[in-house]
């Protein structure tokens, strides 16, 4: 190519040129066809007979890593046909996988250990415990300890491919799909329902901590009525949320983290269904949280003289568990905002850089 005969030299048709163009669409939308390639010049004929119908190559294909080789067209790295992205994610090196999986595995154990002893002492004395706000600390735990039964699953043996890698090697994207099986999409849905389920019982513990603090040395009960509404709201919200997802297909598998999450890949839906949520309780949350120890600062300062010695103690007692206990869980509600926010700030320049390396 091009034909040479008799000295002369035959220019390809412009149908031959034009032909070239599909199996190329990744130059010309990436780099764009130098001027002496384009169709619309003269060195590409029209009218012309075209010999050449089949152009075949003496040599097969190969995909460069990080892409490996895939029938799977789902699997296909965008404008690259026969070849997908591996499944260790090519952004972080091997070391960098054990580190966080290292402390991955520290942070899960520690906290499902913590939220199976506190759930332990609920049920230890139930009776006794099982009354508003209080309970609700309970609920809290509860999600939190099976969020980390989800994180903790990929340290079977084998569990973590199983999970984030699809059978032909590629990293899972757009999960759920029908020829997979559903490791990805259970600890998807036990992860981000237990996530979405604690943040929501934390904002229902500030509002029932600041509405019983405004009833203090009143015989009025402000939550008699309202529990049931507490769990409609933080069960519903994160399964209609949950089911929107899967609905959409926007679940990913991460080798890093080792589960798969919501918009690992398009980074607009970790936006719409983690960020927004996040920050919707961390607003609101934050607020009631404010609210409440200002209502036990007002009693405390503004009425001196109605307080025993003893109910002085108890509510300063009071604002201190309440301090700590609520700074921490606004301290890991903001931590958690800020990883996705990080995630989601940097997630464009990250997908830029991995395919100007791959093509």
């Amino acid at each position: 190519m091009p034909k040479c005969e008799d000295g002369q030299v035959e220019l390809p048709s412009q149908t031959l040129c034009q032909a070239t163009r599909a199996p190329c669409t990744i130059v010309e939308r990436e780099r764009g066809w130098p001027d002496f390639l384009k169709c619309t010049t003269d060195r590409f004929p029209e009218g012309c007979p075209n010999e050449v119908q089949n152009i075949k190559f003496n040599s097969s294909g190969q995909c460069e890593a990080p892409l490996v080789r895939t029938d799977n067209p789902k699997s296909w790295y965008e404008d690259v046909e026969g070849c997908g992205i591996q499944c260790q994610n090519p952004l972080f090196t091997e070391r960098e996988h054990r580190e966080m999986h290292v402390y991955i595995a520290a942070f899960s154990s520690v906290t499902i250990f913590c939220t199976f002893f506190t759930l332990a002492t609920f049920v230890a004395d139930w009776r006794n415990s099982n009354r508003y706000p209080a309970v609700i600390l309970f609920y809290i735990n509860a999600c939190f300890f099976v969020g980390s039964i989800g994180w903790l699953a990929q340290f079977m043996d084998g569990a973590r491919n199983e999970i984030v890698c699809r059978a032909d090697g590629t990293m899972r994207l757009g999960e759920p799909t029908s020829n997979e099986t559903l490791s990805c999409v259970i600890i998807f849905v036990i992860v981000y329902y237990s996530l979405m389920s604690g943040v929501i019982w934390f904002v229902m513990l500030t509002y029932a901590w600041h509405t019983s603090f405004k009833a203090l040395g009143t015989t009025y009960q402000p939550l008699l009525g309202k529990t049931s509404y507490f769990h409609l709201i933080t069960w519903s919200v994160p399964f209609v949320l949950t089911v929107a997802i899967l609905a959409v297909a926007q679940v990913d598998g991460d080798s890093v983290s080792g589960i798969c999450f919501v918009g690992y890949k398009n980074y607009r839906y970790r936006a719409g269904f983690v960020l927004a949520p996040i920050g919707l309780v961390l607003i609101v949350g934050g607020y009631f949280l404010i609210r409440g120890v200002m209502t036990l600062f007002s009693i405390k300062s503004n009425h001196p003289g109605l307080l025993s010695e003893k109910a002085a103690s108890k509510i300063n007692e009071t604002m201190l568990r309440l301090g700590i206990f609520g700074f921490l869980a606004f301290g890991f509600v903001f931590i958690t905002f800020g990883c996705h926010f990080y995630d989601f700030f940097n997630q464009a320049e990250w997908e830029r850089s991995f395919r100007e390396y791959v093509l």
